[in-house]
């Protein structure tokens, strides 16, 4: 029963680790970026500006929404459509984080050691709060899966491989205690 609980747990590893580990690179490609945080400030830059503009327009007691020039709905579906600044800088170092961490649990729980029980719930509760605060960014036509997907998949794969790797060690005491 050990073996089956630890093959799921290889499996599910690889997807749910995969999916963390490359999240940082899917959220940099939906901003445009490409990683280079000269341009992640250009684009920040660009929604602080159009965020001053809509905060004169509502200050003179302007309906925003009810305008029809084209630049301040533009700068409206700009505002709308980035995500806020942390949440694309923290969800991208949290999936490699939680890869390491997850691959660490997998060779503690191959080992047998006692630390797989900590090791596997800061991994299930690290893999959720990692899909709590991944941005959903809008897919495009020649993109693939927007990040908050990408890590529902990280999320659901590495809380099976934790687990997994929990029932691993607990099968291998219980069969310390028969023998």
């Amino acid at each position: 029963m050990r073996t089956v609980s630890l093959i799921f747990m290889v499996l599910a590893f690889l997807v749910g680790g995969f999916c963390a580990s490359i999240l940082f690179r899917n959220i940099d490609n939906r901003m445009g970026t490409d990683g280079d945080p000269k341009k992640t400030d250009e684009v920040y830059q660009l929604v602080e500006k159009a965020q001053t503009e809509i905060d004169k327009l509502k200050k003179e007691g302007i309906d925003v929404t009810k305008i029809q020039d084209p630049q301040i709905q533009d700068n409206l579906e700009l505002i709308e459509s980035v995500p806020p600044r942390w949440q694309v800088d923290y969800a991208g170092n949290t999936g490699i984080l939680l890869a390491a961490l997850a691959f660490a649990m997998l060779i503690v729980a191959f080992m047998k050691k006692a630390a797989v029980t900590s090791l596997s719930i800061l991994v299930a509760v690290l893999s959720i709060v990692l899909w709590y605060i991944t941005p959903y960014i809008e897919e495009g036509t020649f993109s693939g899966a927007n990040p908050k997907s990408l890590a529902l998949i990280a999320c659901i794969g590495l809380v099976v491989a934790s687990g997994c790797a929990f029932m691993s060690y607990k099968l291998h005491l219980k069969k310390q205690q028969v023998a």
